[in-house]
C-alpha cells in the first residue's frame, strides 16, 4: 500500500497561490512521481509559471512512464521534464501578456525499489526523515546559500540576511537551466518531505521533523504542517507533499 499525500494552502497573506504540485502512479507497483513548483514571489504570472510547468511533468509522465531499471536512464529523464518546463515556461514568458519576467521553482522526485532520486530547482526544499532524524536532501540555490558555502556567512546570519529571498536559479529565466539530482536510499519506516519555501522558511527541520513523525497519516501530517506555518504568520503559500516508505528496497 502506497502511503503518500498532498496538500496546497495560500496562507494568511498573498492574494492568490502561486504553488503547483502533482502526485502520480503508486499503484499496481507502478514508480511515484512528486513534483512541487512555486511561482515566483513579485512576479507577474507566478501561478501560470508553475501550473505550466506541473502540467508538462503529469502530461509527459501520462504519456511515457518512467523506466526505472536503470539509473542513468532515470537521470536523462529527469533532466529531459526540468528542460520541457523551463522551455514552456520561458516561451510563455516571451509570447503572452502579462507572464514577461514569470518563473519558478521546481523539485521533480521518483520513488521506486527503495530509491528516492531528486531534480531540483530553485529554494523549495526536499527532506527526508530516517530514525527520527531530519536531513535536508536538496541545497537551495540562493544568494545567501552560496554565501553559506564558501563561509562569509553563517546559517544564523543567512536566515536573518536582507536578500535571503533572492534566487539565484529557477525555471523559465533562460533558455537552459542547470539541475541538481540528488540520489537518497529508502528502508522501511522513511519519510520524505517535498515543500516550498512557505514552510521550510516558516518552521524549523526539528519542527517539521516532529509534525511528520507524529501521524502514519500522510494527509494528517500534511494539515498539520501547513497548520502549523499559518500559525507562524502564514506569510507565503505553502505547498507540502509526504510520502512514507513502508516497504524495504
Amino acid at each position: 500500500m502506497v502511503m503518500l499525500a498532498g496538500k496546497s494552502d495560500k496562507g494568511l497573506l498573498r492574494r492568490q497561490n502561486e504553488d503547483a504540485y502533482c502526485i502520480i502512479g503508486g499503484s499496481g507497483g507502478a514508480p511515484v512521481v512528486l513534483a512541487v513548483a512555486d511561482g515566483m514571489g513579485g512576479h507577474l504570472a507566478g501561478d501560470i509559471a508553475s501550473q505550466t510547468a506541473i502540467n508538462i511533468i503529469r502530461e509527459s509522465v501520462d504519456e511515457k512512464p518512467f523506466d526505472v531499471t536503470d539509473d542513468d536512464a532515470v537521470d536523462a529523464r529527469l533532466f529531459e521534464l526540468v528542460q520541457s518546463a523551463n522551455d514552456m515556461v520561458y516561451k510563455k514568458s516571451k509570447t503572452e501578456p502579462g507572464c514577461f519576467g514569470m518563473g519558478t521553482t521546481l523539485i521533480i522526485a521518483i520513488v521506486a525499489a527503495g530509491k528516492l532520486v531528486v531534480a531540483h530547482v530553485g529554494d523549495s526544499c526536499a527532506y527526508y526523515i530516517s530514525n527520527g532524524e531530519i536531513k535536508k536532501i536538496t541545497t537551495d540555490h540562493t544568494y545567501v546559500e552560496e554565501l553559506v558555502r564558501i563561509g562569509s556567512l553563517t546559517r544564523e546570519e543567512a536566515a536573518r540576511h536582507p536578500r535571503r529571498n533572492v534566487i539565484t536559479k529557477v525555471v523559465g529565466s533562460f533558455g537552459r537551466v542547470a539541475t541538481d539530482i540528488y540520489r537518497v536510499d529508502l528502508k522501511e519506516g522513511d519519510r520524505v518531505l517535498l515543500c516550498t519555501d512557505g514552510l521550510s522558511k516558516m518552521l524549523t527541520e526539528p519542527e517539521i521533523a516532529e509534525s511528520i513523525l507524529a501521524s502514519d497519516n500522510p494527509d494528517e501530517i500534511c494539515e498539520a504542517l501547513i497548520t502549523k506555518s499559518n500559525s507562524r504568520g502564514g506569510l507565503d503559500n505553502t505547498t507540502v507533499l509526504v510520502y512514507l516508505n513502508t516497504e524495504e528496497k
